[in-house]
């Protein structure tokens, strides 16, 4: 999300935009050269910041600029800027109590989670005019968190580097496969729950013996420790990828396969949509927000093989659905069983922004000033 968003105001000259990135999102503007309109800062987050909102440096610049507007991407911004601040929202921990991810958690780490939901809720409160969030079932959530606090809708979408076919590389080619390859574009976050994937081999194995499957990963060989050998041999591992390799590597898949326990949005959808490939995702409200009927609910280990296929577009059920840049075929919604698993067990589907596809968070504020 941060490097979209700066992408796309870097090629508009309809007001003047500042922009103060972290370290972390810098790395991928090696070409743009720092300037008083292109500032490298990190904020520190603590709790003298959470109260006060003075975060000197931010302060000082924003004397210098006098900006009419600050955006932040994301939230929560540690700062109290003195002009009009816009805040985008992406914590779904704080407003999804009920996803299996939560509810498996140690008392202890609920409670960090409910302490720093104290601080942060009354950062999103007190320093800022108004909240942005890309889904409507993520208004609705944070509505209640803060009912009078306005919060609006902006719908997020694909990198523009899908519609840019010249800046697509193409040099990562993936091992010659005949079977069905189940893509996940993700950093190793727990809330990802990429943890379940060698269940999954392991069931697919026992269950379908004959079945010709492999997981294309952008992470490394050191994420999954425990990983036997034969389980690896259904894995090809790419580490972290860049944005411009990311089109070619759904032009080589079958399927995006997104467990994810929770999300406020990921790029995953539309991208996958865009490039025509069918999604197997969690069966939680933020996917039926994004994806409607244009994606596979994951609701419990127990995968029917045919529904994989189904998915893939083989035989007669695909459907073609309309998604963000194009129409391309997709399962129906599977009406497969909910899981009986208690909260205290594995939750459905086991345990448990995009600057490049490790998909690393990054932060970015931009300052805008009106031409003058």
């Amino acid at each position: 999300m941060g490097h979209s968003f700066v992408s796309e105001l870097l090629q508009r000259t309809d007001h003047d935009y500042y922009f103060v990135l972290s370290s972390l999102l810098r790395k991928d503007f090696p070409d743009v050269e720092d300037s008083e309109r292109f500032i490298t800062h990190d904020v520190k987050p603590s709790v003298f910041l959470s109260l006060s909102g003075r975060e000197k440096t931010l302060d000082r610049l924003l004397g210098k600029i006098r900006p009419d507007a600050v955006f932040t991407v994301f939230g929560p911004s540690y700062w109290k800027p003195r002009c009009t601040h816009v805040c985008g929202y992406a914590k779904p921990v704080y407003f999804y109590p009920d996803s299996p991810f939560i509810q498996q958690m140690p008392f202890i780490q609920k409670m960090r989670i409910s302490l720093l939901r104290a601080l942060h809720m009354r950062d999103f409160k007190r320093f800022n005019q108004a909240l942005v969030v890309e889904t409507r079932d993520a208004a609705s959530r944070l509505g209640m968190l803060l009912p009078y606090k306005k919060v609006h809708v902006v719908s997020n979408t694909y990198n523009q580097v899908f519609d840019q076919h010249a800046l697509w590389d193409e040099s990562l080619k993936l091992p010659e496969f005949r079977g069905i390859t189940l893509l996940s574009i993700t950093a190793n976050y727990k809330h990802k729950n990429l943890d379940i994937i060698p269940e999954v081999i392991s069931y697919l194995k026992e269950r379908h013996p004959s079945l010709d499957f492999r997981f294309v990963l952008t992470l490394n060989r050191e994420d999954y420790r425990s990983l036997s050998e034969e389980q690896a041999r259904h894995i090809v591992f790419l580490g972290r990828v860049s944005i411009y390799q990311v089109p070619s590597l759904y032009k080589q898949s079958d399927l995006m396969f997104m467990p994810t326990l929770m999300e406020c949005f990921t790029a995953t959808y539309p991208e996958s949509m865009r490039m025509g490939v069918p999604i197997l995702t969690s069966d939680m409200p933020f996917a039926t927000d994004v994806c409607g009927d244009a994606a596979g609910g994951l609701d419990q280990l127990q995968v029917p093989v045919a529904d994989l296929r189904r998915a893939r577009g083989d035989g007669d059920h695909g459907a073609s659905v309309s998604g963000s840049g194009g129409t391309r075929r997709a399962s129906a919604r599977p009406s497969w069983p909910r899981s009986t698993t208690s909260a205290a067990a594995s939750p459905p589907w086991g345990a448990a922004r995009r600057t490049s596809s490790g998909r690393s968070r990054a932060t970015a504020s931009g300052c805008c000033r009106r031409d003058r």
